[in-house]
Parts: C-alpha cells; structure tokens; sequence
C-alpha cells in the first residue's frame, strides 16, 4: 500500500504542477460558462435543458484519464501512441467526404453511438511528434525523414483541402514551419518556406469559397454579414469589468456558437473583462511553462516536441481569441479548455499530456 502512495507522490511530484492547476481553472471556467449557454441552446433546438452540461461533464472526466494515462509514458510509448493516432485519424478523416452531413458547408465530423467526433483535430497534437520524430532522426542519420515528413504534411493538406477545413491545416502549417525554423533551417530554406505559405493562402482564397467569403467580409465590413463578430464586440462593451453575471448577459441568446468558437464573448459579458484577463493569463503562462521546459533538455526531439505543442496550443488560443475581437477573419476553431466541443477537448488533453509527460521524463533516445 505504502508502495502504491510512494509511486502516486512521486509521479505527482515530477509534474508540472503549476500547468495542472492552470488547466482545472480553465476547465472549472468552461464548466461554468458552458452551464450558462446551455438553457439557451436547449431552448433553440427544443431538447433537454441540460443536454449541453451534460455531455460537457461526460467528456472532461475522459479527459483527465487520458491526460494522467499519457503522462505515465514513456517517450517511446508516446511516438509510436502518435504514429499510430496519426496514421489512423488521417484515414478516418477521409470518411467524413463521402458518408457525413455536411454542417456549415463542411464535412468534418463522423457520428457515432449520439456523439459526432472530429478525426482531424486528433492529427495537431500528433503530427508535433511525428514531426519531431522524423527531424531528429534527419539529424542524427541524414535519410530520407524530411521528405517522409513534408509527405505527410501534404496528405494532410490534400484531406483537410476537401472537408474544406483551411482553418485547421493553416494551424498545422504554421505549426510545423515554426518546428523547421526551429530545428535550424537555413535563411533560404525560411524564405522559400514563406513564399510557399503566401501562395497557399492565395490559393485558398481563390478556391475554397468559404476562405475567401470571410477574408471579404473582413476587409469589406460594410458589404458583408458580420452580425456575430458585431455581437461578439458587443458583449466586450456590456459585460465591463466585472460582468453582469452568469444568465444575465445577452450574447448567448444572439450567437449560435457562443458555448464554442465565441465562448470568451461569454465570458466578457457575463463574468467581465477580469475574467477575460485571468483567462488570458492562464494560456500564457501554460505557453511559458511549456517553452521553459523545451529549453530544459540538450535533445533536438524534446525541444521541438514540447516546443512545438507549446506553439499549436497557443497559435489555436490566438487565432480564437483574435477572431472574436474580429483582429482575423473569423474562424470556427474553439478555445482549449474553455470551449465545448468533445473531439477538441480530447485532443487538447492529449497536447497537455504529452507536455507533461515530457517535461518531467529523464533523457531517453528516441
């Protein structure tokens, strides 16, 4: 028994405690602001008043298992738990093209069992390893693992392209670009690899019909629908510092998303710009934690892994946070944590337990 307590301390113990608290607070606030749009929504869509809440409390508990299971092991166990993850959500998120409904003009999602799930939001916590993986081994054996992993990088792109979610495969990109640049690729390598990324984006543009509706809409405010980005700031300048309270503020009877890609307007009205900037605080300082740790390791794999959660983790926030300010064209991309969303939860408790797990794991060779 005594054995079983020393194993639970020490394993406790070699944690980064101050990124578990940081991520209980944010789910505790999710909890809340989850609970406050779920009458609403229930109300719209004429089913159970807790139906929200409900399923939120059913995920996060799954979470946390699989937060404390990754963080138990090993860094093998971890590469070949990404390979193998990888390697199967990049297939499955094939399916959904030809056998799901489309929500929203897209295809993303396959349901199973009452619960639709997100295959590809499992290839951003993956795909950081599998790249490490391969640009450490490039390093050490100069083979053939960079052209295997812009391979996968394009499989990616080719898949996501027909969902359409350019949104995600942006945050991948830019993901991996930061790895390379990171690993030390040379100044022309940087150039070439931002004309590349210029010339994506321009062709997103003139072929996905949603990418160009929302950059036209942000630059030509007047011309466009903007009613959600128009509510969202709206609930910035209700809410003040301090807020209205749980159920009191509007916003949630206005934005069909507002458990999800606008849950920080949520939170600005109902709970105050205060609440806005603990959050805020919150994901910075798991970034910090995160890019110390990085730092901690001589070994080009577990700088660039933990390094490389650290960067999709925060540019995610970002790019959500950003688009309800309406500082970015807006984006369905949820707030980690915070949103709900069961397919994000679950993969953003896979990038937590790998920074984790790495961050308290001794050098091992991969």
């Amino acid at each position: 028994m005594n054995s079983i307590l020393d194993q639970i301390k020490f394993w406790w113990l070699s944690l980064d405690r101050w990124i578990v608290f940081s991520i209980i607070l944010l789910m505790i606030i999710g909890i809340f602001l989850i609970l406050s749009s779920s009458s609403i929504y229930a109300n719209r869509l004429d089913i159970s008043e807790n139906y929200l809440i409900k399923r939120h409390l059913f995920i996060l508990p799954i979470c946390i298992c699989i937060i404390i299971a990754i963080t138990n092991f090993s860094v093998e166990k971890i590469v070949i738990f990404s390979f193998i993850t990888f390697s199967i959500s990049l297939v499955l998120s094939i399916i959904p093209n030809f056998v799901s409904n489309e929500i929203k003009g897209a295809s993303r999602w396959i349901s199973l069992y009452g619960f639709s799930i997100q295959p590809s939001e499992f290839l951003k916590p993956t795909f950081v390893i599998v790249t490490a993986t391969l640009l450490s081994r490039f390093q050490k054996k100069k083979d053939n693992s960079l052209k295997i992993n812009i391979f996968l990088l394009s499989l990616i792109g080719s898949v996501l392209f027909f969902q359409p979610d350019f949104g995600m495969f942006l945050l991948i990109l830019l993901t991996w670009f930061s790895q390379l640049i990171l690993f030390g690729v040379s100044k022309k390598t940087i150039f070439f690899l931002l004309l590349l990324g210029l010339i994506i984006i321009i062709s997103a543009y003139l072929a996905l019909d949603h990418v160009r509706f929302r950059i036209d809409n942000y630059f030509q405010p007047d011309t466009g629908d903007n009613y959600q980005v128009h509510k969202s700031i709206d609930s910035f300048t209700n809410g003040g510092f301090f807020g209205q309270g749980l159920g009191a503020g509007e916003v949630s009877q206005y934005l069909p998303d507002v458990y999800s890609d606008f849950i920080l307007s949520l939170a600005a009205e109902e709970l105050g710009l205060i609440s806005v900037l603990i959050v805020v605080t919150l994901y910075s300082f798991i970034f910090y934690r995160s890019i110390y740790h990085s730092t901690r390791k001589n070994d080009i794999f577990y700088f660039l892994s933990i390094s490389g959660l650290a960067i999709i983790f925060i540019l995610q926030t970002m790019i959500n946070i950003f688009s309800t300010l309406n500082l970015i064209p807006t984006k369905g991309m949820t707030l980690p944590f915070l949103s709900y969303g069961g397919s994000s939860l679950i993969s953003c408790a896979i990038l937590i337990g790998f920074i984790l797990s790495l961050s308290k794991l001794k050098h091992e060779k991969v």
